[in-house]
């Protein structure tokens, strides 16, 4: 008792319940869909450079949008939006399935629908990050962010797997059509949550859209502990992330597909398992230590995966990556929801995306780069030694964020209600 996740939010919540349920569907395809894709470019091309490319692709518009997305999130109904990008979302899976069909699939296309998914992913990300705290009160959010983490982390671990046994099996058109079914049943559950209009704040001018965003950024400017999660979490993803280099990962250890597809999801794994254990999670005071700690952690055993060749202490090294990058997340969505106001909470997750999705994206295009240039185990073990020192740096020059406290939690605050406000 006190270790295995909290699930109080779905019992208290039925909006946050739904919200759960049709993200948890949906993500699962989406990750199907995030594994096939890049496979879909190596087996076209035999480069990991072009591998690496492709996020360079995807990376343009997901800073772009993830700020407007940020913006539309604060100004109108986040219920409405969340189903709009849903739908898009659906759109590219059905028009990736159709081109995988084709004897001779467009390489161009699959750039093209890579840098749609991501401007669709770019907005998704801070309708449901603004959306949460919406729904739930304060004092138990960190259960609901867990919670979150939980069918993230599942679907990153069992959705790659799942698309290397549907490739092999049945092809790219089939990997690509059962992400579309995800979307459709989230599509429907998602319809059942009730409207949520934007926040107003008494006094506060109205803004455009472009205004809206300077108006966050300038918020941001004066949150150094916000400004940090970025940072580190940036640091963590850029050198330590090797996610473009699994399919030739694969080949190196004399696998296909299906290796592939544990590789990519063997992270996933051992973060899902952490957070099944993060009860523990609310009894770390020092959060910014945490965080640290955790990145040190998940740079070290990234090192571990590229300096050895025997398959299984791979996939473990990979799966202790996992755990170590999940319990940093659950602490980084925490401080910023503790520290972020109702009405700014879009445009914060809006950058907060830009980041955490950026940050792998160039991860791919170092990764990539590096590989091909250098090799495969240099570029994998340099980058996990570089994320290492990089934490070590960062807690030695950002004291601020590195003795960062929880506050105390409120003491008259009811247990396990809706958080919901009167109007």
């Amino acid at each position: 008792m006190g270790w295995l996740i909290d699930t109080t939010p779905l019992r208290v919540s039925r909006d946050f319940r739904r919200l759960w349920i049709g993200q948890a569907v949906s993500f699962l395809g989406s990750t199907i869909t995030v594994a096939a894709l890049p496979f879909q470019v190596f087996h076209r091309t035999g480069s990991s450079l072009d591998v690496g490319l492709l996020g360079a692709v995807q990376l343009v518009p997901l800073v772009s949008f993830s700020l407007l997305g940020g913006a539309f999130a604060d100004r109108v109904d986040k219920r409405r939006l969340l189903v709009g990008v849903t739908i898009a979302a659906m759109c590219c899976s059905v028009a990736l399935a159709v081109n995988a069909s084709f004897d001779r699939p467009q390489l161009w296309l699959l750039y093209a629908l890579g840098a749609a998914s991501s401007s669709v992913t770019a907005v998704t990300f801070p309708v449901l990050r603004s959306l949460l705290p919406l729904l739930l009160a304060e004092h138990v959010r960190p259960s609901a962010f867990a919670l979150q983490s939980t069918y993230v982390t599942f679907g990153a671990m069992a959705g790659p797997a799942v698309a290397g046994v549907l490739i092999a099996g049945f092809g790219l058109t089939t990997a690509y059509s059962v992400d579309v079914g995800t979307y459709v049943i989230a599509v429907i559950v998602f319809a059942g949550i009730a409207p949520s209009p934007p926040v107003s704040v008494a006094g506060a001018p109205a803004l455009g859209a472009l205004a809206s965003v300077v108006h966050g950024l300038r918020f941001l400017r004066g949150q150094s502990v916000v400004m940090s999660i970025f940072g580190i979490d940036l640091l963590a993803m850029v050198f330590g992330m090797p996610r473009a280099l699994f399919p030739a990962l694969a080949g190196r250890l004399g696998g296909g597909p299906t290796l592939y597809g544990f590789l990519v999801s063997a992270p996933a794994a051992g973060a899902f398992l952490a957070s099944l254990f993060s009860g523990w999670t609310g009894r770390v005071r020092r959060q910014g230590r945490a965080v640290l700690v955790a990145v040190a952690a998940w740079g070290a055993t990234i090192a571990l995966a590229g300096l050895v060749r025997v398959t299984p202490l791979v996939l473990v090294a990979l799966a202790c990556a996992g755990a170590a990058d999940t319990i940093s997340a659950v602490y980084r969505a925490t401080i910023a929801a503790a520290v972020t106001p109702d009405d700014l909470r879009g445009r914060v997750s809006g950058v907060e995306i830009a980041v955490y999705a950026g940050g792998p994206v160039l991860g791919d295009v170092e990764a990539g780069v590096v590989g091909g240039l250098a090799g495969l185990p240099f570029a994998i073990v340099s980058g996990g030694v570089a994320c290492v020192i990089s934490a070590g740096v960062f807690a030695a020059r950002v004291r601020s964020f590195a003795t960062y406290v929880r506050p105390s939690p409120p003491v008259s605050e009811p247990a396990g209600t809706d958080g919901r406000k009167s109007p």
